[in-house]
């Protein structure tokens, strides 16, 4: 299935532009927070702001020895680098904001977070889903939101950053795939973050679809009957990288595809910035 891309220039890999180490798109001396960080699309965004200049780098999740593996390999990779690894499921609102005080405490104020940790339910039609488990989507992927956004602004730097890791299923049509769960719970994470970022106009957030990349997510989805052509895990790794740096302020409340090419999006930034475009709206209004 091939997807409509707004530059025309669609990538499925990393590319020099999003580079971790080109030095305008460095986070030495920032605080950096990855949720779902263990594994995964979390562990590679973890290892591209390693690779950006950061040394303080926390990674939470549920799986110690996955979260203990990350912090070694980066730690072996990157000299210097200090990750902390936190043991926490992110419904648990009194674990998490422990974690996020830990890591103030630690490595001082939090810069940049990368909410994404998620849940995908078992995929079943609205006409035969366990409501209960339909439901735990919105409980992960909400209320897990909701706590990290509350415990985000009581330990964040100046001139925070908050990036939603999102999925492409919120903003195209509907397909006759038993997906509606994570897709509905997802979409209202997007705009929960919308709610934050008005709310809070100091914080800088982005929603970001990551691109097909071959998760355990991506086999249920493929076990629900959604099939894609996979991306490289570096390509997201890096464009998070890319998105919280200053060059992509302009791109402030957007929605962004990581496939998307940052150099045409440079070209576009006059436009993109007075304009509604890469927001989610209903389509003819106004």
């Amino acid at each position: 299935m091939a997807f409509p891309t707004y530059t025309k220039t669609f990538h499925t890999t990393t590319y020099p532009s999003i580079s971790p180490t080109r030095k305008e798109l460095s986070t030495a001396g920032k605080v950096i927070l990855i949720t779902g960080g263990g594994s995964g699309i979390g562990s590679r965004i973890a290892h591209a702001f390693a690779a950006s200049g950061s040394t303080s780098i926390a990674i939470l999740g549920r799986t110690e020895t996955s979260l203990i593996s990350t912090k070694e390999s980066i730690e072996a990779q990157h000299p210097g680098a200090k990750v902390m690894a936190l043991v926490a499921d992110i419904v648990d609102r009194t674990a998490v904001h422990a974690a996020f005080d830990e890591v103030k405490i630690i490595l001082g104020p939090i810069d940049i977070v990368v909410s994404n940790a998620g849940h995908m339910p078992s995929g079943s039609s609205i006409s035969t889903a366990d409501v209960d488990e339909w439901f735990h989507g919105m409980e992960v992927n909400v209320k897990g939101n909701l706590i990290l956004a509350q415990a985000f602004l009581a330990n964040a730097a100046k001139k925070p950053v908050l990036i939603n890791v999102s999925a492409a299923g919120v903003h195209i049509p509907a397909l006759p795939v038993p997906l509606s769960a994570y897709v509905v719970s997802k979409a209202a994470v997007v705009k929960l973050v919308e709610y934050f970022a008005a709310e809070n106009p100091g914080v800088r957030v982005m929603n970001v679809h990551p691109g097909a990349i071959d998760t355990g997510m991506a086999k249920r989805a493929k076990d629900a009957g959604l099939e894609l052509p996979f991306d490289d895990i570096e390509l997201p790794a890096s464009f998070m990288v890319w998105a919280a740096s200053p060059e992509a302020e302009f791109l402030r409340n957007k929605y962004m595809w990581a496939n998307w090419d940052v150099d045409e999006l440079k070209a576009q930034k006059e436009e993109l910035v007075s304009s509604p475009q890469l927001t989610i709206g209903l389509l003819g209004w106004p």
